[in-house]
């Protein structure tokens, strides 16, 4: 830990970090309806060291978030119906020239092209073969034929253009909407914002709380802004319910797998299993060996999904803080069900008939036979290091959706750009915990089984190379957690410890000696005081470190110029900068230099007004892009949207055909070009 937290002070101190406007930036929630005003914000805040710079009101804006995510889906339809209709009209054209079997010149195409004005799609396509669409106010009603019938493209630019008006009325009459109960302020002074998080900042009961620091403007939950305290707490006590629904009745599934594992030392009790025999040797294997893993695998793959709905609904208002919560219930899912649900499940299918036998001696029997578990766990991290590692590394998936999906999907430049310089996403709390779950295993088999040690080294070492390079060369980080997530993971990793005493002082307790008497009381009790200094130890490190690790220290910069030797036992935060290794030293500058996701203060618009803004109102007015054709048809839709008279863009920059009619670009997308320093493949290469 001590580590980490070089790493983190080095990481909270450096320039390059501190110039970001989340630095300084925080999150005020449940506002009270008398202190919703910039100027008594600014009276509250102003307190801190610096001052503040500038304060966010959040508002009600009503249904102009659904309108703006409207316009997003109207422009891909838009951009995917123009490709399609201009690729028709290309292919028209060819067939013409075949069927009249001349020898026309491109040059002779081109040029009685752009002498004629009425070179457009309606050409080549007649009116009544023009796409349409069904519209109406209710998507899922229009989509059942239940809508007006209109023409796709002409709806599509009247009712963008119609948005686009209507936004931007809305960024110049701003204040007559109604603000909400919570606010950014971002302050002059990077340790004045630590400082208003661990504060108490209003007398009123419940108000003013929770605060949150370090708010990237890219990973807000905006919809979850507005939320009363007592909301967030009853959403939080519902999420709860459904989690603790989740862990008892996944158990099912779980139980099953682990009952799997050991099927064939079941079969020769239960007789009417016997029919399992008559399967082929092979098949026989792969069920009692290769399946249950598998199958634990696909079931664990399908919780992060649900885990991360639940964390949105429960009112987390960022997407950083989603992941520790996340990281949090994944790892007791893991604990719960990877490990002791199986653990039990296998034990109890090879002493079920033992048990019936001799009722009174089911401790015993039990505790011997946990340890039989651990066949299974072989088999599980040594599949996992060698099929997690290679998949990490040989993108199988990824690999697949490029070359496959993109020519099957990609029917529009915009998505084409997408697959090309749109990184993998690694969420943290989602990659943490099997991880985390892999060190409690290893524990607590660790005096057990101890061939459990070299396997779990072996795999680990796997997971290792696979994820450093994943992480400098493949993968994406949009949840910047800021390193959150490993603390976290080293006191979620004290369960493997207290799981391996409990276990040991348990078969410590039921040993007995040939005369049926207790024979290692002693160490038993033993195992009892150490896991009572196994939580001091946790203790004591939670309340040494959690502080520095959450906040910046107010001699931060001073004790980071400190020349003079320090005391011995707080020398290791003097090399604060010194000791962070090269690769993270050199990664971190790359990232942040480049990726100035929010020191360049916001992705959409240099003005520090906006940077946060609901995106609604802070993204530029999007472009219709539209790849350029040797018809003349993208071009001639470019100029009739300058001369329509809508509030609408198109253009063709850096998209076109190649000779077989495919999209092809050279460029980034016209509305991208504020937004290229958030380029993951341009700041990597």
């Amino acid at each position: 830990m001590k580590g980490f937290v070089r790493k983190r002070q080095a990481l909270l101190s450096s320039p390059i970090y501190q110039s970001r406007a989340s630095a300084a930036t925080i999150l005020v929630t449940t506002i009270p309806e008398a202190y919703m005003s910039e100027d008594v914000l600014f009276r509250i805040f102003n307190q801190f060291p610096g001052g503040v710079r500038y304060i966010w009101l959040n508002r009600n804006l009503g249904d102009l978030p659904e309108k703006a995510e409207k316009r997003t889906k109207l422009m891909e339809i838009l951009e995917a119906t123009e490709c399609k209709l201009i690729k028709t009209a290309m292919k028209i054209e060819t067939k013409r020239r075949k069927k009249l079997h001349t020898e026309m010149s491109s040059e002779i195409i081109e040029e009685t092209i752009t002498n004629s004005e009425q070179q457009t799609i309606h050409k080549y396509i007649p009116e009544k073969k023009r796409p349409t669409m069904r519209s109406g106010s209710i998507p899922v009603f229009s989509s059942l034929c239940f809508g007006k019938k209109v023409d796709t493209i002409e709806y599509c630019k009247e009712t963008v253009s119609k948005i686009n008006t209507e936004i931007e009325i809305a960024k110049a009459t701003l204040n007559n909407y109604t603000p909400i109960n919570s606010a950014f302020i971002q302050f002059n002074k990077q340790i004045a914002a630590h400082m208003a998080a661990q504060s108490v900042l209003a007398s009123i009961p419940l108000a003013m709380t929770p605060c949150y620091n370090d708010i990237k403007p890219t990973n807000i939950v905006w919809s979850n802004l507005k939320l009363t305290y007592y909301q967030k707490k009853f959403r939080e006590l519902i999420v709860l319910s459904a989690t603790m629904a989740l862990i008892v009745f996944w158990a099912i599934p779980v139980a099953f797998v682990g009952i799997l594992s050991n099927l064939t030392y079941l079969t020769t009790k239960l007789t009417f299993l016997q029919f399992i025999y008559n399967l082929p040797s092979v098949l026989l294997g792969l069920i009692t060996g290769l399946l249950p893993t598998v199958l634990l695998a696909i079931l664990m793959a399908l919780l992060p999904i649900v885990l991360r709905l639940l964390a949105k609904i429960s009112g987390i208002p960022t997407t950083d803080a989603i992941d520790r919560y996340v990281q949090g219930s994944y790892f007791i899912f893991q604990v719960v069900h990877v490990f002791l649900v199986v653990t039990i499940s296998s034990s109890i299918s090879s002493v079920i008939v033992l048990i019936i036998q001799n009722p009174t001696s089911a401790g015993t029997i039990l505790a011997a036979n946990i340890p039989t578990a651990s066949n299974f766990f072989f088999s599980f991290l040594a599949l996992q290091g060698l099929s997690v590692a290679s998949e990490v590394l040989l993108q199988i998936v990824v690999l697949i959706s490029f070359y496959l999906l993109g020519k099957l999907f990609d029917n529009t430049p915009r998505k084409k750009w997408k697959r090309y310089f749109t990184l993998n996403n690694l969420d943290w709390g989602t990659v943490y915990p099997p991880f985390t779950n892999f060190v409690v295993i290893s524990l607590v088999y660790s005096i057990i089984a101890p061939l459990m040690l070299v396997i779990a080294g072996v795999a680990f070492g796997l997971f290792y190379i696979a994820y450093l390079y994943n992480m400098f060369y493949v993968s994406d980080f949009p949840n910047d957690t800021g390193g959150l997530t490993f603390p976290r993971a080293i006191y979620q990793s004290f369960t493997g410890v207290y799981l391996m005493e409990i276990m040991l002082a348990a078969l410590f307790f039921m040993a007995q000696d040939e005369h049926g008497l207790q024979s290692a009381i002693v160490q038993g009790v033993l195992m009892c005081v150490l896991i009572i200094i196994t939580l001091g130890v946790q203790f004591m490190m939670s309340s040494s470190f959690d502080p520095l690790t959450h906040y910046l220290p107010v001699d931060a910069e001073e004790f980071s110029q400190l020349k003079i030797s320090v005391p011995g036992k707080f020398a290791w935060a003097k090399m604060a900068i010194s000791t962070v290794s090269r690769p993270l030293r050199s990664a971190y500058r790359t990232d942040t230099v480049n990726n100035m996701d929010d020191a360049v203060i916001e992705p959409y618009d240099n003005t520090m007004e906006n940077a946060y803004m609901h995106p609604a109102l802070r993204e530029p007015q999007p472009i219709v892009w539209i790849p350029e054709d040797n018809l003349g048809i993208a071009s001639a839709e470019v100029q009739n949207a300058r001369t329509s008279g809508l509030n609408i863009a198109i253009s063709t920059e850096g998209a076109g055909f190649d000779q077989n009619m495919n999209i092809k670009i050279n460029g980034s997308p016209p509305d991208y070009i504020e937004m290229l320093e958030k380029n993951t493949f341009s700041r990597r290469f």
